[in-house]
């Protein structure tokens, strides 16, 4: 554009915008094309760029709506579920947690979303959803770890180390695991674990841990015999209940109660004798 002076015609400068402003609109014109019909290489490479955390924010809907579109008349919809990792979390309900019925735009599904689903259910500690173009969901989950029954309002429910609540069923196949039982309980049970791992031949004969008026554990073993450990320093009284009964054979001896409450002195009680067999008929 020229501009006449006292001088004579000057040439106007010509007004460029942002570098950064035209990136943007080129990006746009570009999903744009891509989205009204480039081909199919074209569809793909938009949609994978869109589709960036970092990049979302920074777009418009109807952007995204034109290449969710565009990638579906691609052929790119969800055709298959792939799941891998569980063994007690079912498929069926990892599929209704995705919540995707089949035929979905592939790059319509909210990937966080159905992780955070996933995740709901009692098996799964964690959770990946990832898009396996042209048309497959890949599901990765961790499985929580069972390692106690806890006794909740008379019921038993399977939880794992930190205490997460995994569910109530099966519990036939996990009936070797230790009741624990007591307000508060969980959150002391890790501590009573590490301490047990010690020696896991006698920690696998605890049948039940009580956590006694939220200070100390009780335990009991299959045998019948009960340990009263004390309030602190839970690990040396595991030691030391190990050695006691290790040195004594005590799970062979007729004992109801070893005491450890006093760290000086181990107190035994004897079970009652039993009554002659003409007393018990």
């Amino acid at each position: 554009m020229r501009q006449l002076s006292l001088f004579g015609t000057r040439k106007q400068p010509e007004r460029r915008a942002p570098r950064g402003a035209m990136l943007r609109l080129g990006s746009r014109r570009a999903l744009r094309y891509a989205a009204y019909g480039l081909g199919g290489a074209g569809v793909i490479a938009a949609a994978i760029w869109v589709f960036q955390p970092e990049t979302l924010a920074g777009l418009g809907d109807d952007i995204r709506e034109d290449i969710v579109a565009a990638t579906a008349r691609a052929g790119m919809t969800v055709q298959r579920i792939e799941t891998e990792g569980h063994d007690h979390a079912s498929a069926d309900a990892i599929h209704a947690a995705i919540g995707v019925d089949m035929g979905t735009p592939i790059f319509a599904v909210d990937l966080p979303a159905a992780r955070e689903r996933i995740q709901t259910i009692g098996w799964v500690e964690s959770a990946t959803v990832e898009r396996r173009l042209p048309s497959t969901l890949l599901v990765r989950v961790v499985e929580r770890t069972p390692v106690a029954l806890w006794q909740r309002n008379q019921q038993l429910v399977m939880v794992d180390r930190a205490g997460a609540e995994i569910g109530t069923e099966p519990l036939s196949r996990f009936a070797h695991l230790p009741i624990v039982v007591g307000d508060g309980a969980l959150l002391e049970m890790p501590t009573l674990l590490d301490a047990m791992a010690a020696e896991p031949a006698l920690s696998d004969r605890v049948q039940a841990a009580i956590w006694i008026a939220g200070r100390r554990w009780t335990l009991h073993f299959d045998n019948g015999l009960e340990a009263k450990l004390p309030e602190s320093e839970v690990s040396a009284a595991w030691a030391r209940l190990v050695r006691e009964i290790g040195d004594r054979r005590l799970l062979e001896e007729p004992i109801a109660v070893i005491d450890l409450r006093l760290p000086d002195r181990t107190i035994f009680r004897a079970r009652p004798p039993e009554p002659p067999a003409e007393d018990r008929t």
